[in-house]
């Protein structure tokens, strides 16, 4: 803290308004207090003056961001399978544009502005996941417990999403424990812990089945944080043990018990009879339509997310979707994976990878280095945030709204920056 004094104002300043925003974003995703892609713009356009306006201008910026040309790459193939879809369609696609710039510019943007900030005060945007959490497992709560059932009106979201989205903030403030933000090291201590107990009461609440396939994964990458190193030997015993007391938590749960049970009862009554009615076999026939659309064109797809509910009707015609399914309106297939090979083919697939992996990549390579703990720190957020998403994608369409990808490709670049051994060791030269 006493080498951020030493930075000018306007470098203070400029951290504590990105800080700030940075904080608001979870809070405001998560709950009906403001709009989360209003934040990210605001913070997209303080971040541009800080690269056009910092010591060295845009020439330090880019020297900054040299290091992830490969990332840059990555990010910006959704742009070009954008581009590609509109050459060939004769539909409007200016929101998967404004989605593909979002995540490649805006990330970039953002990454740059905050390689040029001060680290400490940049950690301090963990409050608002700290909040995030317990607003949401308030929200989640209340609502299931005045109903006495699964929550269907929570802010912004459906109770799949809402309840992978609240794992998600559990998971981060529960990691950032390792960092010391406050100069009330046990109670900060405490209050976290206590925020994992209380995110996984909400998470609970909500009765989302999958993001407990994320579960796994979350454990295994805390434990390579803990543990140091990546070996297998090291890390069998731990994860078994980690994994039998989540087991454990999941089945003191009789309404989960009951929610995993109907999901494989109904998938096997699905696929003997493809046209049951069902909300799992549903969906089995929204992914069933995914890959019929898939097929048409493998490598482009049908070209834009717009065509999907017309295909839904073309294929309700032909006996593939039941009338109850049919009848729910949906516009998309409730995993992003299928509705990116349904939408965009392979290309579109590679650039879903793309965007999760290449982060991935750097986050797992800097959690496995021998580098300061806030940097590793930073990395297994990063790598959780990148999992996470991922694995939710897999049985919900995690990135619906632009609001949530906002959030990905902020979140991203905070955390890039914070895992950057160079630009840690600049501060500490302060």
């Amino acid at each position: 803290m006493t080498a951020s004094l030493h930075y000018p104002f306007k470098t203070r300043f400029a951290t504590f308004l990105v800080a700030a925003l940075i904080a608001l974003m979870p809070l405001n995703l998560l709950t009906n207090l403001g709009q989360a892609s209003g934040v990210f713009y605001a913070l997209a356009v303080i971040c541009l003056a800080i690269c056009l306006l910092r010591v060295g201008g845009l020439s330090a910026t880019l020297a900054d961001l040299k290091e992830y040309r490969v990332l840059a790459v990555a990010l910006f193939f959704s742009v070009l399978v954008i581009a590609l879809a509109a050459l060939r369609t004769d539909l409007r696609l200016d929101i998967e544009f404004e989605r593909a710039l979002r995540l490649s510019l805006g990330t970039f943007v953002l990454l740059g502005a905050c390689l040029a900030l001060i680290p400490q005060w940049l950690r301090q945007a963990t409050w608002g996941v700290v909040a995030a959490t317990w607003v949401s497992a308030g929200v989640a709560i209340w609502l299931s417990w005045a109903s006495v059932k699964r929550p269907d009106n929570l802010p912004q979201f459906n109770a799949v999403s809402y309840g992978d989205l609240l794992l998600l903030m559990t998971v981060l403030a529960t990691f950032s424990i390792g960092w010391r933000l406050t100069r009330f090291r046990k109670t900060e201590i405490a209050v976290k812990a206590l925020t994992l107990v209380i995110g996984l009461l909400g998470f609970m609440a909500t009765q989302t089945r999958g993001g407990w396939l994320a579960v796994p994964f979350f454990i295994v990458i805390g434990l390579v944080l803990v543990i140091g190193k990546a070996s297998p030997r090291k890390l069998v015993l731990p994860a078994l043990i980690a994994m039998l007391i989540a087991s454990a938590v999941l089945a003191s749960s009789s309404v989960m018990r009951q929610r995993f049970s109907q999901a494989i009862t109904q998938t096997a009554d699905c696929l003997e009879h493809p046209l049951t009615i069902s909300s799992e076999c549903g969906r089995i026939q929204l992914w069933h339509v995914s890959w019929l659309m898939f097929k048409e064109d493998p490598l482009f797809g049908s070209g834009s997310t717009q065509t999907f509910r017309p295909m839904v009707e073309h294929y309700w015609r032909q006996g593939i979707v039941s009338d109850f399914t049919h009848a729910q309106g949906f516009g998309e297939p409730h995993s992003d994976i299928m509705f990116s090979l349904a939408s965009h083919g392979l290309l579109g697939l590679a650039a879903l990878l793309l965007m999760y992996f290449a982060p991935a990549w750097i986050f797992a390579r800097r959690l496995s280095a021998k580098v300061t703990a806030p940097a590793r720190i930073a990395a297994a957020m990063g790598l959780v945030i990148c999992v996470g998403m991922f694995v939710f994608g897999w049985t919900e369409l995690i990135l619906r709204t632009l609001r949530t990808l906002s959030f990905y490709a902020m979140s991203i670049a905070w955390l890039l920056a914070l895992s950057d051994e160079r630009f840690l060791k600049r501060d500490e030269g302060k």
